[in-house]
């Protein structure tokens, strides 16, 4: 057997043509599973912050991610079911499922299975937001990064195809690439990045603004409590909350909220800004009997500490 593992190591011959087969087949397997998950993991940041919602409908996003998510994870299972097919492989049906249980390669494997299996949580996660929580889901979705890692380093620690730099270099910078554009978009650099644009567009508006939302409209997605945390807040049970008098250090975050809102539900308005159409003669004169009716509640939503 060993003389066996020797020859298929070193040539291709007949008496080894379907172990090569086998671990030709599983290596695609994982590579383009790497691939498309490099793809799902910008395509994910592409939807946390909101990119794109002016030119696609959210829905549309969302559930592109979801397919080409379903799609590199197939291609990921595909390719760990695979190596149990090898004739002369050294990968066993327990390696599978429990880390670094593998005797010629712990680490390798191990953290290849570890983050085959966050992905998988993460899969199974998606359409269970709801019953998360935004905040609870959006922090369970953030280990992709940790996985998208893992995944990287058991490429390049198990990978038998790995060794020329043609096939290294992309897998280092499809990496690298999602750690600087993540990095780029965290909270702790949005945040830098917000208190010096709000500085300067903040002396240019400094009158008082309210805020409303359509609740007929409203999808609670949530982008608006990432623009602005402290005028929006969306709630365990799915409601959204908001204050509706925005102080002027907060206009800009509302102004961004607006934007981002994949389902145009957010208004905006200036104090003093609102402008009436003269009446006519005729419903001047029977101005007298009407009544203002007063604001009907916004439903499913929670004002709080506003007017």
């Amino acid at each position: 057997m060993l003389l066996a593992d020797a020859h298929c190591a070193v040539v291709i011959a007949p008496d080894c043509s379907a172990a090569q087969s086998v671990h030709l087949v599983a290596h695609t397997a994982g590579f383009l599973s790497y691939l498309i998950l490099w793809v799902t993991v910008l395509w994910g940041m592409m939807l946390g912050r909101g990119w794109a919602m002016t030119r696609f409908k959210h829905s549309q996003l969302y559930a592109t991610h979801m397919t080409v998510a379903l799609i590199a994870m197939t291609l990921g299972w595909g390719h760990a079911f695979i190596q149990l097919a090898n004739p002369v492989g050294t990968v066993h049906f327990i390696d599978e499922f429990v880390p670094f249980a593998n005797g010629r390669d712990p680490i390798g494997i191990g953290v290849g299975v570890i983050a085959t299996e966050i992905m998988t949580a993460l899969l199974i996660s998606m359409p269970l937001q709801r019953k998360l929580g935004y905040g609870r889901w959006r922090a369970l979705h953030s280990l992709a990064y940790a996985s998208f890692t893992l995944i990287a380093g058991h490429i390049l620690l198990s990978g038998s195809h790995v060794g020329p730099w043609f096939v290294k270099i992309p897998v280092l910078a499809m990496w690298l690439s999602t750690v600087v554009l993540w990095l780029g978009v965290s909270k702790w650099s949005l945040d830098r990045k917000r208190t010096v644009t709000d500085r300067v567009a903040n002396r240019s508006r400094p009158q008082q603004a309210e805020v409303s939302v359509d609740a007929n409209k409203c999808a609670r997605f949530g982008f608006c409590e990432q623009e602005a945390p402290s005028i929006f807040e969306l709630r365990g049970d799915g409601r959204l909350g908001y204050k509706t008098t925005i102080p002027p250090q907060e206009v800009e975050a509302v102004v961004r909220a607006v934007k981002v809102c994949p389902a145009r539900a957010i208004k905006l308005n200036r104090v003093g800004s609102k402008v009436y159409v003269p009446q006519k003669q005729s419903e001047e004169s029977s101005d007298g009997a009407r009544t203002k009716e007063p604001l009907a509640n916004v439903t499913g939503l929670h004002r709080r500490g506003g007017k």
